[in-house]
Formats: C-alpha cells, structure tokens, sequence
C-alpha cells in the first residue's frame, strides 16, 4: 500500500523557486552552435577587382580558399597583388617569366611550410579571368600555372540562374 502523504505536506512550499541558469545556458550554447553550424559561408571568397567580369557557368560547385591568379583586362593579379601588365606580356613566349617567378616562389613557399609545420602542398590554384580575356592570353596564364607545380587548376564562374 503506498503511502499517502498528509495535506500540509503535499500543499506546502518551501523557500523561494530560482531558475536554474547553468541549464538555460547550456541550451542557448547549443542552439548558437547549431546556427553557426548551419550558416553558410560559400558566398563570395574573392572581391573582383572592377575592371574584371566573371563568365557564366552552370557548375554547381562552390569555390574554396586557394591561391588566386587573377586576369583583369589591364593586369595579371595573384592573391590581389598585381604581378604585371597585360601589355608586357611577350607574345612570342609560351609562358610568362614575372608570373612564373612569383608561383614558382610561392610554390617553394608551400612546399617548405609542409615540412616545416606539414600544411599539406595541394598544388591547388584558382584562376580568375575576365571574360572579354582573349584566350591566348588565358592559356599562357594556364600553361604558366602548370609549369610553377601548380597543376591542379580551377576556373572561377558566376553560377547562372
């Protein structure tokens, strides 16, 4: 037979009812967690300079964070710095020397930072070009790419609507 406990007892209240804090901020931890979790930042990795229109593609994959080699309709960029002009570009020459150089540093660069502190070297490179670049231009900046050990090769696009 259970024990019925008296009236007093089942009616009364003792001291003061608090909110217990440490569980309410354990919940609204998780929850800010959870948005940050689910927040996407696939936006725009890159700010294009002004004088540079991406070409439309029908790709669905979004861009990562990579070295950047950039082709603006007046210079040759990497990671926004600009390299040379596009007017000192040799027209006879199948690859360009300033652009080499610089990846060929930076290639250098990566390959000591994986030893150093193993940052893994992806031989990685985006490739921003304009698209009014004329496409002997876009294959010496590609060609250049590919002999500095950067052969794995991304072109940014504007996904179409």
């Amino acid at each position: 037979m259970a024990f019925v406990p008296s009236r007093a007892k089942k009616h009364s209240t003792t001291g003061e009812q608090e909110l217990n804090l440490t569980s309410m901020m354990d919940a609204m931890t998780i929850i800010l967690l959870f948005l940050l979790k689910t927040f996407s930042t696939s936006g725009a990795i890159i700010s294009p300079s002004s004088d540079l229109k991406l070409p439309y593609s029908l790709s669905h994959e979004d861009p990562r964070k990579e070295l950047t080699v950039s082709v603006t309709q007046n210079n040759i960029m990497v990671s926004d710095e600009p390299i040379l002009s596009i007017s000192e570009v040799d027209p006879n020459s199948s690859i360009i020397s300033t652009l080499f150089g610089e990846l060929k540093r930076r290639a250098d660069e990566a390959k000591q930072n994986e030893i150093q502190y193993a940052i893994p070297f992806d031989h990685e490179v985006l490739i921003v070009a304009d698209e009014n670049v004329p496409f002997h231009l876009l294959f010496k900046v590609i060609y250049t790419c590919g002999s500095s050990e950067f052969n794995k090769l991304r072109l940014l696009t504007i996904k179409e609507r």
